[in-house]
């Protein structure tokens, strides 16, 4: 029996991963499903209008949002605030009550400053636990994302699981490479048990192995004095293992094109409303993300959004490093304070030219 099941607190699972890691499609799937039912759910969302919350409406009765701002940084007390107000709804019966909890955080969010909030009152130290957090990393972007974004690191070294999603995207041959890359890196991370592999395509992941798989990981922090004494006598001597590949920090590696630096980086983004009028044609908004693509390049990390057009409702979403806008249906409820537009989310550090681009085109009012 592990300490856990004497635990009485509501388990805590916190659900992260780069922009665009396709975090929301799972969730909305375990929720579904009966682990998850009943499950109170904190949503965190970078700019004024949340698409995500929008997308699990229904799933579960006990939700909060905490809008325009990170969990890991500025949205800190926001986040505490939600935890303490759905403890006490829960406890005076304004809300069912819920067995477990879920925080799906923004892309940017780093695990570490979440999961210290988590104890940062003795309302939340004693009434909730941290059960695991749960990465997510897009198998077609993985690369790129890891390289160029420190988040991404931090997300993957705070990781317990690591759930590789849109792997229908990419070739068997590449998923295992990429399997082997991740294996890599994470083997450079000085943590005694690295985080659990799982995989997703179609967000078909189902919430029971994911549990499974963070039990496991928690059996394994019980033997975590033995796991850092090889670890320490591996990492003593050179290694020819690719799959877990390890040697002694600053020693030049064949395999390793660059150095991964896993620590704390404070992000800098900023997001960006743009209201899309019902007249403006879908073949002329897509044209017009593309364009926005072209001339941002980089600095562009992220759309998502509702939209209204002659064509129907349409729901908008472009991660990181894909060339092209999912455009799908929506077949959500429209109500009247619906707001048609995208959530554009942009690098703080944009060139003095980008800056330009982003002042002519006016994306705050891009539409109207």
């Amino acid at each position: 029996m592990n300490a856990s099941t004497l635990d009485k607190r509501i388990p805590v699972y916190l659900l992260t991963g780069y922009l665009g890691s396709g975090k929301t499609s799972l969730l909305k799937s375990w929720l579904a499903q009966a682990e998850f039912k009943d499950a109170a759910l904190v949503i965190n969302e970078l700019g004024e209008v949340g698409l995500d919350n929008q997308l699990l409406s229904g799933a579960t009765e006990s939700t909060a949002l905490v809008a325009n701002a990170c969990v890991c940084c500025t949205g800190l007390p926001g986040l505490a605030e939600a935890l303490e107000d759905l403890f006490w709804a829960r406890l005076e019966r304004r809300m069912p009550r819920f067995p477990n909890l879920v925080i799906e955080t923004t892309g940017l969010a780093e695990p570490g400053p979440v999961a210290e909030a988590l104890i940062s009152s003795d309302l939340l130290k004693e009434r909730y636990r941290l059960a695991g957090v749960v990465t997510c990393l897009s198998a077609s972007t993985a690369d790129a994302v890891l390289k160029q974004h420190a988040e991404a690191r931090a997300q993957l070294a705070g990781a317990d699981v690591l759930v590789i999603t849109k792997t229908d995207l990419v070739s068997p041959e590449n998923l295992e490479q990429l399997s082997m890359r991740v294996q890599h890196q994470l083997a450079h991370l000085e943590i005694a048990n690295a985080p659990s592999l799982l995989s997703s395509a179609q967000a078909n992941l189902s919430a029971a192995d994911l549990l499974k798989a963070l039990l496991l990981r928690e059996l394994a922090k019980e033997v975590t004095s033995i796991q850092v004494a090889k670890v320490s006598e591996l990492q003593s001597m050179p290694s020819a293992s690719h799959a877990l590949h390890l040697h002694q920090a600053g020693v030049h590696c064949d395999i390793c094109d660059h150095e991964h630096a896993f620590g704390h980086a404070a992000h800098a983004a900023q997001a960006l409303w743009w209201p899309i009028a019902p007249s403006l044609a879908l073949e002329d908004l897509k044209a017009q993300v593309g364009e926005l693509q072209n001339s941002l390049g980089a600095a562009l990390l992220r759309i998502k959004g509702r939209v209204q057009t002659p064509q129907g409702h349409f729901v908008i979403q472009l991660a990181p490093f894909e060339t092209q806008a999912q455009v799908c249906a929506d077949d959500l409820t429209w109500a009247d304070s619906t707001r048609s537009g995208l959530t554009v989310i942009v690098s703080s550090n944009l060139s003095w030219a980008s800056q330009e681009l982003l002042k002519k085109k006016a994306i705050s009012n891009l539409g109207v």
